[in-house]
């Protein structure tokens, strides 16, 4: 239990992820369980066992892996938790050799799903059913394609309400990836956000706030007062907001809806990949993932300066927009009529110059 203890905390160090090693300790109590059951022993008895070359790691793993499909285990797990042993079984001075489990030690392919998409629809459907405060999370998510544990994590410092649009710079200690990244979130997610900001802390929009900068706003509201206090406190926050959701969404027939998987269609994860599909379709690849916090082959050269990302992220805005989309749509369709029409008129104006040879005027470039 020791060496369990001090596997766990070497892993901690690592990822800072409270639920990644709470997925490696389970991966350790499968694998108490398949020994208890297939080799009638512990995990103190099988590392002596494997040191001693008496049991063949490969093999051992192999079985492992058996013993979790039998059971009923979704590839995705038994990957992770065959990493996850694999790695306990180094910490205790087993050597294994990933050449030597080629061919050996297979694990199951996953299977992918067909996942509804979310549309807007859904999604205007969704915010009518829910309070302000759920309000505001799931259009700065839909705008921005933040994690709901990087939101959660929010202090009124890092929103910038002076930029066009809104700025929120993520601080590196909030994300998965413990990188600092720039995001932005629409008009209408700004809106809803100082309308929250005013009803539940008193923000006044024209002075400084300075006694609410260090605050995270989603935590000090109702039960959750003193939450700040606690240890891993945004853990239990974005807890509360998942059942937040899922109570909601639930109590309406039409939106309480599963995928292939059997997951719920919309959740928070769902906004985050149409954030990313939205943008990627609308800007390209690059920028969508550089926003999400995602790595991606040849990123180290992406850098844009912040005046690009925002002309960009307004190049987008109205396709994230959501309570007004039909007519944000229509507008943009209009837009684009009236643009083709005026280059048609154009076209046939230069046409007609070159055609009676009549001097252009020198403010008309052709």
């Amino acid at each position: 239990m020791n060496e369990i203890r001090k596997y766990l905390d070497s892993v901690y160090v690592l990822s800072h992820s409270i639920s990644t090693v709470a997925s490696y300790r389970n991966a350790i109590k499968r694998f108490q369980a398949f020994l208890k059951e297939n080799n009638s022993c512990n995990e103190q008895e099988i590392i002596q066992k494997l040191k001693e070359n008496s049991v063949n790691v490969a093999q051992l793993l192999k079985e492992f892996v058996i013993y979790l499909d039998k059971n009923g285990y979704k590839p995705a797990s038994i990957t992770m938790w065959l990493g996850a042993v694999k790695g306990f079984l180094r910490h205790c001075g087993v050597k294994i050799y990933s050449e030597d489990l080629k061919g050996i030690v297979r694990v199951p392919k996953p299977t992918r799903t067909r996942e509804i998409p979310l549309t807007k629809e859904l999604l205007v459907k969704s915010l009518h059913s829910v309070p302000l405060r759920l309000q505001c999370v799931i259009l700065v998510a839909i705008s921005s394609g933040m994690r709901i544990g990087e939101i959660v994590q929010l202090r009124l410092s890092d929103i910038d309400f002076e930029t066009k649009p809104t700025t929120i710079n993520i601080r590196a200690e909030t994300t998965k990836t413990k990188e600092a990244r720039t995001v932005f979130i629409s008009q209408e997610a700004t809106s809803c956000l100082k309308q929250y900001l005013e009803r539940y802390f008193s923000w006044k929009e024209d002075e400084k706030n300075s006694n609410l900068q260090k605050m995270l706003i989603f935590y000090r509201t109702g039960s959750n007062k003193d939450l700040e206090k606690e240890p891993k406190s945004h853990l239990i926050v974005e807890g509360k907001f998942q059942r937040m959701l899922r109570q909601h969404i639930k109590k309406i027939p039409e939106l309480c809806i599963k995928n292939e998987n059997g997951r719920k269609t919309i959740h928070y994860h769902a906004f985050r990949k149409f954030f990313r599909t939205v943008v990627g379709d609308v800007i390209g690849r690059d920028f969508a993932e550089a926003m999400i916090g995602h790595h991606f082959y040849m990123d180290t050269y992406y850098n844009l300066p912040d005046d690009k990302k925002r002309e960009l992220y307004l190049k987008v805005e109205p396709n994230l927009t959501i309570s007004d989309f039909q007519f944000v749509e229509k507008n943009l369709q209009n837009l684009s009529t009236k643009y083709s029409e005026l280059k048609m008129e154009f076209e046939g104006l230069k046409q007609y110059l070159i055609t009676d040879s009549i001097k252009k005027p020198e403010s008309l470039a052709i």
